[in-house]
């Protein structure tokens, strides 16, 4: 009896041992230098952002922790979840981030880098 006890402990123990690949370090939308700074499997540093910017891989809302909102995702490629907005004041607006209001790329408001502006061409 005892060792039946022993190995179902042991398998409830085996069963909840995390094998969860996606572990959130930083809110999404938190400055970052390094991925692993954001997270673990599907949290990454997007790096072209100013100071850097916490994301997530997503298909939709459902894939982002709460707070967050999933851009730019397509039919066949992954989007990004992004700090949801009400204003500019939600977002890092010191670094130049803004709230996109009315997007088309998302089911809400949320912050992001400006667009870059051209060079006019030349």
């Amino acid at each position: 009896m005892r060792a039946y006890a022993f190995a179902l402990a042991l398998a409830l123990v085996a069963g909840c041992s995390g094998d969860n690949p996606n572990v959130q370090r930083l809110p999404i939308g938190s400055p970052c230098a390094t991925s692993g700074q954001c997270g673990t499997g599907k949290f990454f540093c997007d790096t072209e952002h100013m100071n850097g910017y916490c994301k997530a891989d997503c298909k939709t809302d459902v894939d982002c922790p709460t707070g967050s909102v999933c851009a730019g995702a397509g039919m066949l490629s992954p989007g990004g979840c992004h700090k949801t907005c009400a204003s500019v004041a939600d977002c890092r607006g010191s670094e130049g981030y803004i709230c996109k209001t009315m997007p088309d790329d998302a089911s809400g408001s949320y912050c992001d880098a400006p667009e870059p502006v051209g060079d006019g061409g030349a």
